[in-house]
C-alpha cells in the first residue's frame, strides 16, 4: 500500500515540477538561476554549461520529486497536520543537504565525462 502511494505522490510531484519549472527553462542564464541550481554552481562548484543545462534540470527534476516523495512518506500516518508541517519543516534542510551533497558527486561526475569527451 505504501509502495502504490510513493509512487503516486512521486508521479505527481514529479509532473507538476516539470510542468512549472523545467520545461520553462530552455536557455542557461547566469542572471536567472533557480535557488537549487545556485546552491550547485556556488557551493559545490558544478559547471552547468559543460553537463548541460537542460540534463542537469531533469536530474534535479528527479531528485527533487523523490526527496519529497520520501518526505510526504515519512509522515503519512501522523493524524495532525500541524505535526506534519512541523516535522516536514525540520526534515527538510538536512534531506536537502545530504540530497544536493550526493547530487553533486555524481554530477562532478558527470562534468568528468564531458571533459573526457572533448
Amino acid at each position: 500500500m505504501y509502495a502504490i502511494y510513493f509512487i503516486v505522490s512521486f508521479v505527481i510531484i514529479y509532473v507538476l515540477y516539470y510542468l512549472l519549472y523545467v520545461r520553462k527553462r530552455v536557455v542557461y542564464d547566469k542572471n536567472k538561476l533557480s535557488s537549487d541550481i545556485r546552491i550547485l554552481v556556488g557551493y559545490y562548484k558544478i559547471d552547468v554549461e559543460k553537463i548541460g543545462y537542460q540534463k542537469v534540470l531533469r536530474i534535479l527534476n528527479f531528485v527533487n520529486a523523490l526527496m519529497m516523495s520520501v518526505m510526504v512518506m515519512i509522515v503519512f500516518n501522523i493524524d495532525k497536520t500541524i505535526f506534519k508541517i512541523l516535522i516536514l519543516t525540520i526534515l527538510m534542510f538536512p534531506f536537502i543537504w545530504v540530497t544536493y551533497y550526493f547530487l553533486s558527486k555524481y554530477l562532478k561526475h558527470l562534468e568528468g565525462k564531458s571533459e573526457e569527451n572533448v
